[in-house]
């Protein structure tokens, strides 16, 4: 039997149980890969770590959530991302824009109704607490566009939840022309994001030298 509770605006929503398990169909794993790294001179995700990558070991930090996960690169990574991803995994930007935006923004015109947590591959410091905090948040507190760490006045957009409808709004208000002058930052900045205390500043460092 299906049980559903009233919310505030006198609308139905499922049981807790029920609502956390519909919450967590709807999201989907995002590593960014953005090709060479200026400053290290080579794939950062392609880095070895163990028997692995850092693009498939930060992939594994999402799998134990149980989120089917995809990864973000561009055209000229597509071959040798595929000695460590399936191709069904790999998503090419495909958008006219420049940095991470390009990549979240192609994955959504795929998937235009489901959310989406970005992970940056180089993060590899990341605590699975980070993480699960993150989705606690977004499975209680409904109704963001975003969900985001932040640090005084700065988000941090490689560790974050961009909702399908949130991206949606975002296309329609500012069109992908417009869109061509934004970063993730900005993205956060203005919408109905919700804002998460950094408690473990560890998990935000990310790699620019060997």
């Amino acid at each position: 039997m299906n049980v559903y509770l009233l919310n505030l605006c006198g609308e139905s929503k499922p049981a807790p149980e029920m609502w956390i398990n519909y919450r967590m169909k709807q999201l989907r794993g995002v590593i960014i890969c953005g090709g060479e790294s200026r400053r290290m001179g080579t794939d950062k995700g392609l880095i070895r770590i163990g028997d692995s990558c850092w693009a498939a070991y930060m992939a594994d930090k999402l799998n134990v959530f149980g989120l089917p996960v995809l990864v973000s690169i561009n055209k000229t990574q597509q071959l040798t991302y595929l000695n460590f991803f399936s191709g069904d995994q790999l998503i090419v930007d495909s958008m006219d824009i420049g940095g991470p935006l390009n990549g979240l923004l192609s994955v959504h015109t795929l998937y235009p109704d489901e959310d989406l947590l970005l992970l940056a591959c180089d993060m590899i410091n990341m605590q699975k607490s980070t993480i699960e905090r993150l989705i606690n948040t977004y499975n209680d507190d409904a109704g963001h566009d975003f969900y985001a760490y932040r640090q005084d006045a700065f988000a941090e957009p490689l560790c974050a939840i961009y909702t399908g409808r949130g991206l949606k709004k975002l296309i329609r208000e500012q069109g992908t022309l417009s869109l061509q002058k934004w970063s993730l930052q900005k993205v956060l900045m203005p919408a109905i994001t919700k804002n998460l205390t950094i408690t473990e500043p560890g998990s935000f460092e990310n790699h620019n030298n060997l």
